[in-house]
């Protein structure tokens, strides 16, 4: 095996998760700001998950990209609502609240530990990378969160499916994680990038699929910070 010079990060459910009351509440403001009051609020929110749960998989399918506003269009539309009249700039107003309620409802950290660990690696001379599909929640949103926890300064690169176009397990999004750990270090082979996710098809066959070692990481069965704990920090 390789020795380690890159560890590449999945995000949601991997680093952090939701707030457990931030999808109800961006529900409520949807089915408000949308004047949606015929439906109950129970509905609006289980077209989201339906929504979000069907574009995710549409995005490994294809490789592609589905914008947050084409989301929100679907979701109208599941609720019978008429998309022409919708006009994009209430897609963009939308957004602005939602991502106001997301910084009033941030997500959770799933370890405890997490800055002292890339901290850790960054110390090492192991550089970092976030790579992540997106959904509801664009990369630009994700940016200000890395940026307001300080997490910025120990990732090297940021790459988003809504900013590059491309969907893990899409080998251009991998490419694209190539291409900017190459920039980083001299001589980088892809066996010597850790890619570490919680989806078995995005994260571990795309990226091994580029010849970039991959492990499936879980709180429970397969935690992130034992992982790297015992294969590039060597704490425990």
């Amino acid at each position: 095996m390789e020795k380690t010079r890159h560890v590449s990060f999945d995000l949601w459910m991997t680093l952090i998760r939701s707030h457990p009351s931030f999808k109800t509440k961006r529900a409520a403001l949807f089915r408000s700001f949308f004047s949606l009051d015929s439906f109950a609020p129970e509905k609006v929110e289980a077209v989201f998950r339906e929504t979000d749960v069907l574009i995710n998989n549409m995005n490994e399918i294809t490789g592609r990209n589905v914008h947050t506003f084409e989301m929100y269009l679907l979701c109208l539309h599941l609720l019978g609502i008429d998309i022409k009249s919708v006009h994009p700039d209430k897609l963009e107003e939308f957004y602005s609240l939602s991502e106001a309620l997301f910084f009033q409802y941030p997500p959770l950290r799933l370890y405890e530990d997490t800055t002292q660990l890339l901290a850790a690696l960054q110390a090492q001379g192991i550089t970092t990378n976030l790579l992540s599909n997106t959904g509801f929640i664009q990369g630009r949103t994700l940016r200000k969160l890395m940026a307001g926890w300080g997490w910025d300064a120990l990732f090297a690169f940021q790459l988003y499916s809504d900013e590059t176009g491309y969907s893990k397990p899409d080998a251009q999004m991998f490419s694209r994680l190539l291409e900017n750990a190459a920039s980083l270090h001299t001589d980088l082979l892809p066996a010597q990038i850790w890619h570490l996710g919680d989806n078995q098809v995005a994260d571990v066959e795309g990226a091994k699929r580029m010849g970039i070692h991959a492990t499936l990481t879980d709180i429970v069965n397969n935690p992130l910070n034992k992982l790297l704990n015992e294969r590039c920090l060597c704490l425990t």
